[in-house]
């Protein structure tokens, strides 16, 4: 279901938790990381802007994507990030970072897909240590295929948060959950 743009990346009236129909909550400190660091290496990399556009909650994510990178995190916040790209985006990224034209899904793009949304997901992984979380991420996992299915794991929600760029619309999914480490 659809969640306003407002209230779930701001801190109004000093809120800072996103509630899902009072079974799961998720504190914005956790998201945000993700998603400026998206943008900023969207446009330092491949020098395409990209603007959030409304945002849902998913337990299974279909996506009309053809890539997608998923990374996973453990430790005192357990979940993964999913970055799924259409082919024309895809492309503009891993052209960008090979610094040649690709015109096809290949090998090439498949690594920049993945090296992509390392670089995303430590940027802001350093973020979340940096205020006090130990977190650690996997390498990445490529999935390819128009329409891919990715299912998650039933306790952890996933806030899919699409971005409009003059190429298309691409889109991270994050699940996180807090654990208590002992």
């Amino acid at each position: 279901f659809p969640i306003a743009k407002a209230f779930l990346l701001t801190r109004e009236e000093g809120q800072s938790i996103i509630r899902f129909g009072g079974h799961f909550s998720m504190d914005i400190k956790y998201i945000n990381p993700f998603i400026e660091s998206l943008l900023s290496n969207l446009e330092t990399m491949a020098a395409i802007q990209a603007e959030k556009m409304d945002i849902s909650i998913t337990k299974d994510a279909k996506t009309s994507s053809d890539i997608s990178a998923i990374i996973g995190m453990s430790g005192e916040v357990k979940g993964s990030a999913v970055i799924s790209f259409p082919r024309g985006i895809a492309l503009a990224v891993a052209s960008a970072m090979f610094m040649d034209e690709l015109t096809e899904i290949n090998d090439d793009v498949k690594d920049a897909a993945g090296e992509f949304a390392n670089i995303v997901v430590g940027n802001a992984r350093n973020k979340l240590v940096d205020a006090g979380l130990n977190v650690t991420i996997s390498t990445p996992t490529i999935i390819v295929g128009r329409d891919h299915q990715i299912s998650h794991p039933h306790n952890i929600p996933f806030l899919v948060i699409p971005f409009k760029t003059s190429l298309g619309v691409f889109q991270i999914s994050i699940g996180i959950k807090e654990e208590k480490v002992a």
